[in-house]
């Protein structure tokens, strides 16, 4: 006698039912079929070739009990691993080679409850093997990647959100397809200007003319790119690796669209509207009813941490930082808050400026130097001015004070001996703002000999010298004037 056979099949009605009640006679002997009725609610087993319905006075005792396959719709979601866009015509093949189907993006196949291996294969694509496990209905997304491109890229997120002005890091896999074609490998990113570094399994990437050198992949390797985002709304840029294989005969380019949305900050950022040296006042505003903790990191061009302050924020709250900045030149300020850091760009214009570099005086005139001040600050600034060094006989000082919000112009003058050694003299000068010296550079003065005059000394040489010269001309002109009329 054949095999006892029972195919099962439970509906949406309020039974289940087992086909059986038939007797048909096959290849190898009589097969028959039962019929037995499950009822909603109840439950079934099989156990040892036994069918058991639970909860209920029947249990049927068949010999050699098996279940015919239960087959479930599988759709295929098929794309471009690199452009995101559908793929047409996929041919899926089973594990011995037969082809089970040609299909579309969103195309479907009846497989069998269990355990799947499916080759995907397209002209123009590397072929692709997944195992699936099929328990119902399912959908499986295959990512194909075009045949000239020599990497996967793995564990690339699937969406990138970063608040403004913050850094980002962004990692992945890179994986290659086949290693014969993955040699002399280059890294380059196009659309993305602030680029901060790059790393290859944690270790630094120096750029050489735009691009990253990865060298030769064998194997998985981690790439990281960190980079600062931009304002608000969405944002991209293109990653481009170029690879050879072993005799540099072939290039493989595998190229990569990267989007990602910058959204607004937590919190609103109110900075001066001019840093200055000393103390400047930062307000940050909560507005998105969190409690958290900021702190402001103030760093130098070197990375250097020169001051920092933290504050623990309430929802809705607002608090002003004081930042205390040691002296002119470019800073960064971090504000680091849940893990992330935002970042800003801080330029310390110099306060004081010396005009006047060099200067050309004559012996026994005089000479003048400028400085420039400005004071974006709301309080009025108190400094001396010191000059010396040289051919002074002694240190010049002069006090000043410069209104809230003001710049201005401030002239030095001092005289020149009429007896000199050299003919080129260094002055010094310092700015002190109480005792501490917060400006100092020197002057270069050079001595002219001259014939008593000179119209075009530089700086103020001479005042009484261009009155003579001018007195002398004009002379002249009236001795030439009163002989033409005679």
């Amino acid at each position: 006698m054949g095999e006892y056979v029972a195919h099962l099949l439970v509906t949406d009605n309020e039974t289940g039912q087992v086909y059986v009640d038939t007797t048909e006679t096959g290849e190898y002997g009589e097969y028959r079929y039962f019929l037995i009725q499950v009822w909603y609610g109840q439950s079934f087993s099989v156990e040892d070739g036994t069918l058991k319905l639970v909860g209920s006075y029947i249990t049927a005792y068949i010999d050699n009990l098996s279940f015919g396959d239960i087959v479930f719709p599988v759709s295929f979601h098929f794309t471009n691993a690199l452009t995101f866009q559908p793929l047409q015509g996929v041919t899926v093949k089973d594990t011995d080679g037969s082809v089970l189907g040609t299909m579309d993006d969103g195309g479907s196949l009846e497989l069998a409850k269990g355990t799947h291996t499916l080759t995907f294969e397209k002209q123009g694509y590397w072929s692709v093997t997944k195992t699936i496990d099929v328990q119902g209905d399912m959908t499986v997304s295959v990512e194909m990647y075009p045949s000239s491109a020599a990497f996967r890229l793995e564990n690339f997120p699937a969406e990138i959100k970063i608040p403004e002005n913050t850094i980002y890091e962004l990692t992945f896999t890179l994986s290659p397809i086949q290693t014969s074609a993955t040699y002399n490998t280059y890294l380059s990113l196009s659309g993305l200007s602030d680029v901060i570094e790059v790393r290859k399994d944690g270790s630094l990437v120096s750029p050489e003319s735009g691009k990253y050198y990865l060298g030769d992949i064998s194997s998985d390797v981690q790439v990281s790119i960190k980079f600062e985002a931009g304002a608000v709304g969405q944002h991209g840029f293109t990653l481009t690796l170029t690879s050879n294989d072993a005799i540099m005969s072939n290039t493989y380019t595998t190229t990569k669209q990267v989007v990602y949305q910058v959204e607004p900050l937590p919190f609103s950022v109110q900075m001066p509207s001019e840093w200055q040296v000393g103390q400047n006042e930062l307000r940050i505003s909560e507005s998105s009813g969190q409690s958290y903790l900021i702190t402001a990191v103030l760093k130098d061009n070197q990375g250097n941490e020169v001051w920092s302050d933290s504050h623990a924020f309430n929802p809705y709250e607002a608090y002003t930082f004081t930042v205390n900045v040691p002296s002119e030149g470019s800073y960064t300020l971090e504000l680091q808050f849940n893990g992330q850091t935002v970042v800003y760009s801080v330029q310390v214009n110099p306060a004081i400026t010396l005009k006047t570099k060099t200067l050309t005086v004559q012996k026994g005139s005089e000479g003048t130097i400028v400085l420039h001040f400005k004071n974006p600050s709301s309080d009025v600034q108190y400094y001396t001015i010191k000059l010396s060094g040289g051919f002074l006989p002694k240190a010049i000082n002069q006090s000043i004070s410069v209104a809230p919000a003001t710049e201005k112009d401030v002239s030095i003058a001092f005289a020149v001996p009429d007896k000199l050694t050299y003919d080129a003299y260094e002055l010094n000068v310092a700015v002190l703002q109480g005792n501490a010296t917060v400006f100092s550079d020197k002057v270069a003065v050079s001595i002219s000999e001259g014939s008593g005059f000179s119209l075009f000394g530089g700086g103020s040489s001479g005042g009484k010298t261009l009155y003579y010269a001018v007195g002398a001309l004009v002379a002249l002109g009236l001795f030439i004037a009163a002989a033409r009329r005679r």
